[in-house]
């Protein structure tokens, strides 16, 4: 087992992850059909932008709690992130700088897909990162919207 890193060194290192637009599983429940899905999540320095089709359950889930949790990484070196849904744009629409923002990092555009597709944007309310049991301690590097570290 290493060293645990430092929290500020999880930032850091967390941060490298979400900028280098990712690969995510995100999950959303309501009272009846809880989901997980794998998406495409780009960071914006603030918010993480998704993109799925709006009558999706996934779509329907986030109309309904407004809540979504993404994982990112593997067991041994997890990114989990509980958000909160901010806003959902129709991929027809004018991307603006959201849209525009996901299509240049991720490299496709939903609106390709068909008229069926929104971008998602979700504020991470609480962000823990850990590489195995050692961390585990002192996983939460993000509280209430504000970085701990």
């Amino acid at each position: 087992m290493s060293t645990p890193r430092t929290a500020a060194q999880r930032r850091t290192d967390t941060l490298a992850v979400l900028e280098q637009h990712g690969h995510a599983w995100l999950a959303t429940a309501a009272t009846r059909e809880p989901r997980l899905i794998a998406v495409t999540a780009t960071w914006t320095g603030e918010e993480l932008v998704i993109a799925t089709r709006t009558g999706s359950p996934t779509a329907r889930n986030l109309a309904a709690t407004r809540r979504a949790m993404l994982a990112f990484g593997t067991g041994e070196d997890a990114i989990l992130v509980t958000a909160t849904l901010t806003e959902a744009i129709p991929a027809t629409a004018d991307p603006g700088p959201v849209g525009q923002g996901f299509i240049e990092r991720a490299g496709w555009s939903p609106a390709d897909e068909g008229s069926d597709w929104a971008w998602y944007v979700l504020r991470p309310e609480r962000i823990e990162a850990y590489r195995g049991y050692g961390e585990l301690s002192g996983r939460t590097i993000l509280r209430d919207g504000a970085w701990v570290a």
